[in-house]
Order: C-alpha cells, then sequence, then structure tokens
C-alpha cells in the first residue's frame, strides 16, 4: 500500500498559507508562547525541508505511530501529513504534572518551492521520522524544427 496520494488540479496554497499565519499567530498571541493540542484538537509536528541538487526531502518527528496512521497527500505545489496519535496511556482518572506530548489529530501543509517529479516520490516512515523524498522535474531542452 502506498503511503502517498497525489491529488491533480488547482493547489491550495492560498489556504494552506492562510492557516500557516493564523498557526503563527496564535502561537505569539498564546500566554505560553504555543498552542497546545489540547485546546486546539490539531497539533503540527515539527519538520525540516531541505533541498539537494536533484531532490527536496521533508522531515517530520511523529513517533509513537504505525505508518499506516499516516497520510502523504500531493497537491500541486503543497505536500500535505496527517493523522492521529493515539495516546497509549488513556484511562478514566490521571492527574498531568506535566503534558508536553501531544496526541490526537495532528496536520501540517508544506509549501514545495520547486516543480517535483510526483511519479517517482517517496516516502519511508522509521524510528518515529517520516522521511518524504521529491524528486526535482529535470529540465529539458527543446530544438526548434523548421518548417
Amino acid at each position: 500500500m502506498s503511503m502517498i496520494v497525489v491529488r491533480r488540479g488547482r493547489p491550495r496554497d492560498r489556504a494552506v498559507r492562510s492557516a500557516d499565519m493564523e498557526e503563527l499567530f496564535r502561537a505569539l498571541t498564546s500566554p505560553r508562547g504555543a498552542v497546545s493540542a489540547r485546546a486546539t484538537g490539531t497539533w503540527r509536528p515539527p519538520i525540516d525541508v531541505y533541498e539537494q541538487p536533484e531532490t527536496i526531502t521533508i522531515v517530520a518527528e511523529i513517533a509513537g505511530m504505525d505508518r499506516e496512521q499516516i497520510e502523504v497527500i500531493i497537491e500541486g505545489e503543497i505536500v500535505s501529513v496527517r493523522g492521529t496519535r493515539p495516546d497509549p496511556n488513556v484511562c478514566d482518572q490521571r492527574t498531568f504534572h506535566e503534558a508536553r506530548i501531544p496526541y490526537g489529530s495532528f496536520a501540517a501543509d508544506v509549501y514545495v518551492p520547486a516543480a517535483i517529479d510526483t511519479e517517482q516520490a517517496s516516502a519511508a516512515y522509521e524510528n518515529g521520522f517520516l522521511r518524504i523524498d521529491l524528486p526535482r522535474v529535470q529540465g529539458r531542452t527543446i530544438t526548434p524544427s523548421s518548417p
């Protein structure tokens, strides 16, 4: 079963950028400097995005899951990572002294700054890290023909 879904059509980059700005605003105006997943219902995992000459790589830290619980969607210039991390310690009565590990639904949308080959994209989940490799579309030279 493939972990990557490729959707054709118009990308949602404006909506994603708006959502990112809202998340930033909430984080900056929150009394503790960040909005907890318990307050918003959805959390965003830490993500690194870096490029190499032929590839753009996205790495998300989402430990404590099975790979079947993770969905990667490529839609135009946006790569979306979605899923739900279950709370392994659910019980009726518990008192937290510290609660910094987010559980429940998570979502992250990443804008990819270059054309990518969606057919060659790959994703792997190992040791709590999701790695998505997005090969760049290779340019080609076209020689004009004479009439």
